[in-house]
């Protein structure tokens, strides 16, 4: 089986996974030996499951927000507010 793929590219792996858990900018910087936010960045990636799930927590924030405001009434129940879905579709 062996390793595929280049030894380097497991510091990229690591960075993004600690931005995943939310690990500060200075925590992952010490931790990968980056002295600047340029090199940090340069190493971070966002996946796309970390896109997906913030795009979530704003759908699930707006929703709760939306059905707040309309005393839980029928804009929450038919999406209304939910960017990915029109009000009357």
């Amino acid at each position: 089986m062996g390793f595929h793929g280049r030894w380097h590219d497991n510091r990229h792996t690591l960075v993004t996974e600690l931005a995943e858990l939310r690990a500060g900018d200075e925590v992952i910087m010490s931790i990968a030996g980056h002295v600047s936010g340029a090199m940090l960045s340069r190493y971070s990636h966002v996946r796309m499951e970390a896109k997906r799930r913030a795009l979530d927590e704003i759908d699930t924030r707006q929703r709760a927000a939306d059905q707040k405001a309309q005393g839980g009434g029928r804009a929450a129940a038919t999406g209304c507010g939910d960017f990915r879905i029109g009000c009357g579709s």
